[in-house]
Formats: C-alpha cells, structure tokens, sequence
C-alpha cells in the first residue's frame, strides 16, 4: 500500500471555472516542499479528454497540474464531473471511479480513498456515470456539443454549496463498504468528520482543503510554507 506522508495536501471540489479561481491560485501558490498531492475529484466543473473543446476550456488548470507533476507526486481521483483523464495527465496517477476507493495508509492506520460517488446513491446514478464514461459514445454522439453547451449553461448557474441535512445517515451506508480504519472523500461540500469518515470540505463551497500535519488530517484555508 501506498503511504500518505505528511504534509500531504488533499484539494476537493473546487468546480474551475464555474465557481472561482481558487485552485489556479492554490496550485500557482503551492509550496514547492509538498510532498503529496491528492485531487480528490470535481476539481473541474466539466472535463473529460475525449471532448477536445472542454480540453481548451480547462487548459490553464492542466497545464499548471502537469508543470506540478515534475516535482510533486499527485493522485487523482477521478469525480462525477472529471473523468476519462489520464491521457490528459502522463505523470500524475489517475483513478477511474471503478478504481476507487484506493487504500493507503497513514501512521500505522488504514485509510479509504474515493472522490465519494461511489457508494450510497441510487442505482440510476451508476447506470448514469456509466453512460457519460463511454468515451466512444460520447465521441460519436451527432449532438454531444450541443450537450455540452447546454450543461455549461446548467453548470454555471448551479448552487452547490449548501448543508446536507442528516448527513450522518449517508456517511454510515457509506463507511460499511470500506474495509480500512478510515475513510476520506469530497463530493458532498461539507467539510466534517463523522466518526471514522471523513468528508473533505470544497474549495468553491467552505473555501478549505486538508493536509497532513502530525500525522492527522486538518481542515485548513491555505496550506503554509
């Protein structure tokens, strides 16, 4: 298994360019001493390799991604609005959503790994991530850009911060499907720890990542140098 050092930076659902340039400022301002980096998914609104145009569109958060990657370890997890991306990324190790949860260990624990679309949804949610992971699907579908278009035009206006009420319910239908000591994923924006899960807050929502800092996970504004 993988180790998760410390000083590790975890950076979930920060939903470029929809809902601010936080992550562009994060990446552009990260300490050059960072060990680990985990994108934990929806780091982008919309992106996915085989629609070139959305390529162009997110271009300057790829781009500052691969120039990290020459000196940072980084691992992403693949999210329900980023997907199909390794092609985009050479150096950076991808997870698919049929990858995840990916194990590591921290200490002498333990920890479960997944953007968090994984578990305890509905099976219509399944049935349509899958459908939108079929590249060859997408890539000859005769109205995808019109899709697309219309989905950038929902995505921008789209509120999605907002307070999961009786989250505790979600998060234990969630936990039982890991085996490890601990769970850590985003998708849900809200930022707490509910016994041994923990929901990593959003970049575009609490305005918060997480980080290793003796050997525990923090919730914190900004890493420091």
């Amino acid at each position: 298994m993988r180790a998760i050092k410390e000083g590790a930076i975890f950076i979930a659902d920060s939903h470029y360019p929809h809902h601010g340039e936080a992550i562009i400022e994060l990446l552009a301002s990260l300490p050059p001493n960072t060990p680990q980096l985990f994108l934990m998914g929806d780091i982008s609104d919309i992106l996915f390799a085989h629609a070139p145009f959305l390529v162009e569109y997110n271009q300057k958060l790829i781009n500052l991604i691969n120039a990290l990657s020459d000196s940072v370890e980084i691992f992403y997890f693949e999210g329900n609005h980023d997907f199909n991306l390794q092609a985009l990324f050479p150096k950076v190790i991808v997870y698919t959503l049929e990858q995840q949860p990916q194990i590591f260990t921290l200490g002498v624990e333990s920890i479960g790994l997944a953007h968090g679309d994984r578990f305890g949804l509905k099976r219509s949610y399944y049935c349509y991530t899958k459908l939108i992971r079929n590249q060859t699907l997408m890539k000859y579908l005769p109205f995808k850009q019109k899709l697309i278009n219309r989905q950038i035009a929902l995505l921008k206006k789209k509120k999605i911060c907002k307070k999961f009420e009786g989250f505790e319910k979600r998060a234990e239908s969630i936990i039982k499907h890991y085996t490890s000591d601990r769970a850590i994923e985003g998708h849900y924006h809200q930022g707490i720890v509910y016994q041994n899960y923990i929901a990593l807050p959003s970049l575009a929502c609490q305005k918060e990542i997480a980080f290793v800092e003796n050997g525990a996970i923090v919730f914190k504004a900004k890493p420091t140098t």
